[in-house]
């Protein structure tokens, strides 16, 4: 469960980004009209790479017996020992399936946003030297949330001009059609530089995981939006 908990307080910075091969991050947050959100996050793993982490053999063979598994934990209980995140009032786990994917969908509902996402930035994220460092803040506004997100460059080790070539080629292919949806509903969405509907009621971004793993300071991410809800 530690895995779970973990992903839960990211779950609110807008991203987890534990990225391992063949996986789909979609993160929703819907703010109702008092301010409070419920927020779900659905992991997607293709099947193979889901049989090899619940295989305790092929999973020690390949060295994944220590990789933490989204699945092994879903649809348990939130263990009564561990306090919620800041600023959440309830949590849930569902398994599923979409496609090809199995999936697990991580559900909150969020009291105070704005304290879930202080919370969520203290969290230590596993192995943070090797993925992109979030940087969010959410501040209030006249019945709505200001949301800024960025992300920095993680450190990359010193390989070899040709070892670093067949590394980036590795990315490339191991993320290859795999993406990190994010999405923001509310009554009205405004300075944003998501992708907003027809109504201006939710913004959306899509980034392809393999440039999430390769975030440059001349290739920033970036997530802004105004969320009213009232």
């Amino acid at each position: 469960m530690i895995y779970l908990r973990t992903m839960a307080v990211g779950t609110v910075l807008g991203a987890s980004l534990l990225l391992t091969g063949c996986i789909d991050l979609t993160k929703s947050a819907t703010f109702h009209e008092n301010g409070e959100a419920r927020v779900e996050l659905e992991v997607g793993m293709s099947a193979e790479l889901a049989a090899l982490l619940t295989n305790p053999q092929l999973a020690k063979q390949f060295g994944s017996d220590k990789t933490p598994n989204p699945l092994a934990d879903c649809g348990k209980p939130w263990p009564t020992t561990e306090p919620l995140p800041a600023g959440v009032r309830s949590a849930e786990t569902r398994k599923g399936k979409r496609g090809d994917m199995e999936t697990c969908t991580l559900i909150f509902e969020v009291s105070d946003p704005v304290a879930a996402v202080e919370s969520a930035m203290k969290v230590e994220i596993p192995n943070a030297d090797a993925v992109p460092k979030q940087d969010v803040s959410m501040t209030r506004l006249p019945l709505g949330y200001r949301l800024r997100m960025g992300m920095q460059p993680a450190k990359q080790p010193e390989l070899p001009p040709e070892a670093a070539k067949m590394a980036a080629a590795m990315m490339e292919a191991m993320f290859a059609n795999r993406y990190l949806t994010l999405s923001l509903t509310g009554k009205r969405i405004e300075n944003t530089n998501g992708e907003l509907s027809a109504d201006k009621s939710k913004a959306t971004w899509r980034f392809p995981l393999a440039s999430l793993a390769n975030v440059s300071p001349d290739k920033p991410v970036t997530i802004e939006a105004d969320v009213i809800y009232r």
